[in-house]
């Protein structure tokens, strides 16, 4: 490292110099040869108050900067600190141009060398890092960081990581520097130096070839896992039905284990059920040890009998879970190896051969050129090439779409890349294993229709089991929504707009093809779909805001043929298709026409290859939009979700069978040897039946057994009934959200934060956070509001736990395929017991169907499915056999209805209590001291 960098961190009263912002602390630290050579940092008076967030954030008051130098006293001397480096800061955009604007306003030249961003930096050489915030970073690499936002503590700190960074860019091969290189003069930040400095010192010193990692292609790529030998060999090692056993294995793997009876019987039954062949349903308890409770008997099972176990879960987090966490514990435990497979969707995959062309394209904005720098240096790490691993921008997801596993490819374009395409190795692994471990959206829809599959299907695990049929739903349904069709038609592009199919014609041209119609129909045709399209949406933003009560999101059935203002729709979607199917048939000639010529060069065929694809998309279009307005399936809920603040942007159309579950696992459980369904909870009303409902399964002779959790509920939660809160439908809503508003501050204030309230309606969601944070009594609490404050649910949730004082709002779905670590939930509440809405297209047709067949909607659907929802927060509320928690109900209904007394039934062994508004805070404040 020749060329000196100078690290800088500045700490400011806010985000502008140009707006008056000023710099309180300055520091910076030198580094030459790759040593730290120098460290200079002051406070600096910044002749105005400093706010109170900024003295929250960094800890500098007033006091301390009082008597510090203003900053044109220090100016020359920083001036001077950075003559002739590298301006290096973590965001080097913010402290950059901050400190240029503060140097000018003071007389001084501006700094002009190059700059290089750590942040970017990061994003490059730790492509599968969980976050990029300096703290994050800094833990990730060890580094001590004891004052974070302090400026000399910041800077001190991004110096080692830029040296860490540094070190990682150094150990890439050659041919990957080279690469890199080649694409970082897209970058925000002068890294293209520093690779080039990296590349003359790897070139002088003739690099050795690094022996984990292959050159394929012109690719750095990590070695492969060993494909060779079948696992499925017979072991002499039976299963230990003797309890005592099971206990000594498990102390193997786990310290200070806990005895656990129900656990060793979950295993017998998993073990029985296998070995007899037949079905169970197992409700396994919180705190139990459910994942062991299944692997261990699985693993004996798989070994001793030469077979594949199949293990679906939830989701892709879940099953990173078990590889990552559980699967270690085994095979620790066990008195054999276990080779087990993590298998996924293809699209989860990339397509190395798709990648390499890719990389020739030259037409790199900033998202893409990141992003291939992002995945080349991932190439010489992943073993996998499954995506999830990578923490791509969205603009990098976007073009991973382009490079995913799947789709069409030319097979002469492919050929190359097969023995070691990541997808194809996946499989191959996955017909050797003991353990196949899946989610239930793979299972439900590319794992069933892979023939290569078929051998190892027989003994299946579904954990999570509950989520089945949402699983379904998404398979069986389909989804079409405004943004998603009009980026695909701009990513075509008109002729004059030179994208894809000014590409098209361009190949068309140079392969002198004739009889086809003129580009100038097409680019007619193209326009056409373009204004029905906008036309279509804003025709149903229309329908939708007239008819969606109450404000911010709402959902819709498509009812065409009950109502005559669909009529107009139904016109104008027959006249876009028209349009659409003219232009699908004028490209399929153009591109069959090009496959013809033998002459085509490989980059040519790539193209036409990926432009097939989006053909494919304009036809699932057009059939998806034939379904939804002309000629609807009976068996399915067609409906229309409508965001007010985007009124057709935001409107998405989806469909689902009414029966999802049934459709589809009734099916797959019959066709299996034996199946065990597990989760914490899977009954209502102390039985299965709506859970087997659901899934089409409750003609089969299955197995059931529920094995308690063995914490003791009444010394883990209070459960507490608001006996004062009105009944909403009694009195005006503003009444109700007051009284829910008044209630909800209490609680929080006596439980000190860490607060999630159940809403089963948006509407009343978004007046009660709104009404709570008008109040102002909870100003030292962070609020997050699900649909409101932005983000995605696991990035709310992960806010939610990384502060002490905080109170989320959010819908019923929220806990769908998330678990809250222990210790991160005081208290639970539900703003009403959460009933489906019964004008909610989904459950209004299903409660339709069960209706017509001579059943009660009501107790047969409606409320074992709230009483579900309870249980399942309940579950989130107790994670360890010492914690205290409140479980919080705002619905005099528990009380006072005759169905009250089953939610209060439905977690055996909790106490239940009636407290006014008057006495809540006191209530949960002597609890949680008890």
């Amino acid at each position: 490292m020749a060329q000196r960098y100078a690290v800088i961190d500045l700490e400011t009263t806010g985000n502008s110099s140009k707006k008056g912002d000023r710099v309180i602390q300055f520091a910076g630290v030198a580094i030459e040869d790759g040593i730290i050579v120098e460290e200079f940092s002051t406070f600096i008076r910044p002749g105005q108050d400093i706010p109170v967030f900024i003295e929250e954030l960094t800890g500098i008051t007033n006091e301390m900067v009082k008597d510090a130098p203003e900053f044109q006293e220090v100016a020359s001397r920083i001036v001077e600190f950075l003559r002739d480096s590298c301006f290096v800061a973590h965001n080097v955009l913010f402290d950059l141009s901050f400190l240029q604007d503060e140097l000018i306003r003071c007389g001084f030249e501006g700094f002009y060398g190059s700059a290089i961003d750590t942040v970017e930096l990061a994003k490059i050489t730790k492509p599968t890092s969980d976050g990029y915030k300096l703290n994050q970073l800094a833990k990730q690499e060890n580094l001590q960081h004891d004052r974070p936002h302090r400026a000399d503590s910041d800077a001190y700190v991004t110096a080692l990581l830029f040296l860490e960074l540094n070190k990682k860019l150094a150990a890439l091969p050659l041919i990957t520097l080279k690469k890199l290189h080649k694409l970082s003069f897209s970058l925000k930040s002068d890294i293209s130096d520093l690779l080039e400095e990296l590349m003359s010192e790897k070139t002088a010193k003739n690099e050795v070839r690094c022996p984990d990692l292959n050159i394929f292609r012109g690719i750095a790529l990590r070695k492969s896992i060993h494909e060779d030998g079948n696992h499925h060999v017979g072991i002499s090692h039976s299963y230990p039905f003797d309890h005592a056993k099971k206990a000594a294995l498990m102390q193997t793997a786990i310290l200070h284990m806990e005895y656990r009876q129900q656990q060793f019987k979950m295993m017998d039954l998993v073990y029985e059920s296998f070995h007899e062949g037949r079905h169970t349903i197992i409700e396994a308890g919180t705190g139990i040890g459910k994942s062991l409770g299944y692997l261990v008997p699985a693993a004996f099972f798989a070994k001793h009998h030469g077979k594949t176990v199949l293990i679906s879960t939830h989701t892709i987090q879940l099953q990173n879970q078990l590889i990552h966490q559980e699967i270690p514990k085994l095979k620790v435990m066990l008195p054999f190896d276990i080779h087990t497979v993590l298998l996924k969707g293809r699209g989860n995959y990339l397509s190395l051969a798709k990648f390499e062309r890719a990389l020739r394209e030259k037409d790199d904005n900033y998202e893409t050129a990141l992003a291939k720098m992002q995945i080349l240096v991932w190439l010489t790490e992943t073993e996998t090439g499954d995506k999830d691993e990578l923490n791509l921008t969205s603009g990098g997801k976007l073009f991973w779409e382009r490079i995913q596993s799947g789709g069409y490819i030319d097979p002469e374009l492919l050929q190359p890349w097969s023995s070691v395409d990541y997808y194809e190795r996946a499989t191959r692994l996955a017909q050797k294993a003991d353990f196949i471990i899946t989610n239930h959206a793979y299972l439900a829809s590319g794992f069933l229709e892979d023939e290569r599959m078929k051998p190892v299907e027989g003994f299946v695990i579904l954990d999570e089991a509950q989520y089945l049929e949402q699983a379904a739903s998404k398979y069986l349904g389909s989804r079409l929504d405004y943004i998603s069709v009009k980026t695909l038609l701009n990513r075509l592009g008109t002729y004059e707009q030179k994208l894809l199919l000014y590409k098209l014609e361009k190949l068309v041209r140079e392969n002198k093809l004739k009889g086809l119609k003129s580009i100038t129909i097409l680019n007619e045709a193209l326009n056409n779909v373009i204004y029905d399209l906008d036309h279509l949406f804003y025709l149903l933003a229309g329908i939708a805001e007239k008819h969606l009560s109450g404000e911010g999101t709402g959902r819709m059935a498509i009812q065409v043929k009950e109502k005559p203002e669909w009529r107009q729709v139904t016109t104008l979607v027959n006249r876009m298709n028209n349009q659409l199917h003219y232009f699908i048939k004028e490209l399929v000639e153009r591109l069959d026409a090009l496959k013809q010529k033998d002459s085509l060069g490989k980059n040519p065929r790539f193209f036409i290859g990926e432009f097939e694809m989006k053909v494919e998309q304009l036809r699932e279009i057009e059939l998806l939009l034939k379904e939804f307005f002309i000629d609807p399936t009976q068996s399915f809920i067609y409906t229309m979700s409508y965001v007010k603040s985007a009124p057709h942007h935001g409107l998405s159309l989806s469909s689902q069978p009414i029966t999802a579950g049934a459709a589809l696992w009734g099916t797959f459980v019959a066709s299996q040897n034996s199946v065990v369904m597990t989760s914490a909870i899977l009954s209502a009303k102390n039985s299965f039946q709506f859970f087997k409902t659901q899934l089409g399964i409750e003609d089969m002779d299955i197995k059931t057994r529920c094995l308690p959790s063995p914490f003791d509920y009444s010394n883990c939660v209070k459960g507490l009934i608001a006996s004062d809160m009105p009944d909403i439908n009694a009195v005006p809503l503003d009444e109700f959200v007051k009284g829910a508003a008044r209630h909800i501050i209490s609680a929080t204030k006596a439980a000190h934060g860490r607060v999630v309230i159940i809403f089963d309606s948006d509407n009343i969601l978004r007046k009660t956070y709104q009404y709570v944070k008008d109040l102002g009594e909870l100003e030292e609490f962070t609020m997050l509001a699900q649909g409101i404050t932005g983000g995605s649910k696991l990035r709310m949730l992960r806010n939610f736990q990384s502060f002490e004082k905080a109170l989320l709002f959010g819908k019923t779905s929220l806990w769908e395929g998330i678990e809250i670590p222990r210790d991160n939930l005081s208290c639970l509440v539900f703003v009403g017991l959460p009933f489906s809405p019964p004008d909610e297209p989904a459950t209004e047709a299903k409660c339709l169907l069960i209706a017509k067949q001579g059943k009660n909607p009501f107790l047969e659907y409606l409320l074992p499915e709230a009483i579900f929802r309870v249980r399942q927060g309940f579950d989130q509320l107790v994670r360890s056999r010492h914690g205290k928690g409140v479980l919080l109900l705002l619905d005099p209904r528990i009380s006072t209805a005759g169905y009250g007394k089953e939610f209060m039934e439905a977690i055996p062994g909790l106490k239940w209590e009636e407290v006014s508004l008057h006495t809540l805070e006191r209530k949960i404040e002597e609890w949680s001291y008890l």
